[in-house]
């Protein structure tokens, strides 16, 4: 069994936190799902090369529309299992095309992806910069590695760098990387390289629209060392806000929010978005997901085993002063607090707000979604989207044009891997 497989198997197989059985919650905003029936889906259809076992998809969208997908796969001319190469292609026709993959690194990357996967972002040029974390000495040790394209061109070996500017073997990973409506391109990480018994945040910033990056700084402090951070962007690009998974020394696992109001330089203390009380002694790998509105109110989804079994399940929250306060969550959907799940959130132009998780019916992972229109309080009813019963379901990722929801995920069955992409148009089309 290969290193990608087996770090599958880990995550929704051995990973059973302290405590285990069924969870029956009660949301802290009550209320049972009332709003209209659900999408409509289209046929789904394979991303990458399915005998390469590709993983890890990400969606982005451009800012005339373009939808963009990613995805890693194993390297057939290289020796042994740790070692991928990432893609980005063009999504055509709805979803029901790819253009032609564009290979993004020009060294291995690891194959330890999940919530540590490869990431883009498109700049307002249509320019292309992927952020992805090379092979280390051992897990999650090595370098992040960026590299540019220009709108439609391949990437190339000259456009490539380190990002992370130290020489340390520690953790560099979990990434985010996103443009602002200023054209800068903001890069975010957890790093461990000060040897400190929680790993910090750290960003650089390009100036240039992703070929070259500034000196890393360190943005936030007691990060877990395996969840992803999120990036939005307000007031043009002058309020940047960033969520993270925080650890406190009692081991508790809240997510929280550190803001910027001027550019980027400087960040704020950590900010609640969310009380959980979730104790857990090993890493979860299970960061929470966020986007912004067109009324600039901050989105937020994510799972949770709560301070009891009663409590675990995908929960939501909203920020109505940019991230400097968030309301009491709601509850989208009951959880077991043993197994972690994975959770993904975008909004269209409209303001809709679409949430995509992983939950498990008959002992199996399942990808599920519900969206809530703007004005509304609660959600839609729940809806399956993978539509495999054969395959195991991960990570779902969302993203949004002028028309459509695009949704895609991995699965896995035995040592096999692949990728679904699914869209559907957008609830009141």
């Amino acid at each position: 069994m290969n290193a990608h497989s087996k770090r599958l198997l880990f995550f929704f197989g051995t990973l059973l936190l302290v405590l285990s059985g069924c969870a029956r919650t009660r949301a802290d905003e009550a209320g049972e799902p009332s709003v209209t029936q659900g999408l409509s889906f289209r046929d789904s259809i394979l991303v990458g090369d399915t005998e390469l076992n590709p993983g890890d998809p990400y969606l982005k969208v451009s800012q005339d529309g373009e939808v963009f997908v990613s995805w890693s796969q194993n390297n057939p001319q290289a020796e042994g299992h740790n070692t991928r190469d990432l893609f980005v292609s063009a999504v055509k026709a709805g979803g029901q095309e790819l253009g032609e993959p564009r290979r993004a690194n020009d060294r291995p990357i690891s194959s330890h992806g999940g919530e540590n996967l490869a990431k883009f972002t498109i700049g307002l040029d249509g320019s292309l910069t992927a952020i992805m974390p090379l092979v280390g000495s051992e897990l999650h040790t090595g370098d992040l590695m960026t590299s540019y394209a220009e709108k439609g061109e391949p990437f190339s070996s000259t456009n490539v760098a380190r990002l992370n500017d130290d020489n340390a073997v520690a953790n560099h990973g979990f990434t985010d990387i996103a443009t602002s409506p200023d054209g800068r391109i903001f890069a975010s990480w957890v790093d461990g390289r000060n040897e400190l018994d929680q790993s910090e945040l750290f960003m650089a910033v390009s100036e240039d629209g992703g070929k070259t990056f500034s000196k890393n700084y360190q943005i936030g402090e007691e990060a877990c060392n395996c969840c992803r951070p999120n990036i939005v962007f307000l007031d043009g690009g002058r309020t940047i806000a960033l969520s993270h998974r925080f650890v406190d020394p009692d081991n508790v696992r809240n997510h929280v929010m550190v803001r910027s109001v001027d550019g980027g330089n400087t960040f704020s203390d950590p900010i609640p978005i969310s009380d959980d009380g979730w104790v857990s002694h090993g890493c979860p790998h299970a960061g929470i997901s966020i986007a912004a509105d067109q009324q600039e109110v901050i989105h937020a989804v994510w799972w949770t085993g709560g301070r009891t079994k009663q409590e675990a399940g995908i929960y939501y929250a909203r920020s109505e002063d940019g991230g400097q306060s968030f309301a009491p969550r709601q509850l989208i959907a009951e959880a077991r607090d043993d197994i972690v799940m994975h959770t993904h959130i975008t909004v269209d132009q409209s303001d809709t707000l679409y949430a995509a998780w992983v939950n498990l019916e008959d002992n199996q992972p399942k990808i599920f979604l519900a969206y809530r229109p703007t004005g509304e309080t609660e959600w839609s009813p729940i809806q399956q989207v993978n539509d495999d019963p054969d395959w195991y379901a991960f990570y779902p990722m969302l993203s949004t044009d002028e028309e459509n929801l695009y949704l895609t995920w991995m699965e896995r069955k035995g040592e096999g891997m692949r990728i679904k992409l699914r869209t559907t148009l957008l609830a009141g089309m």
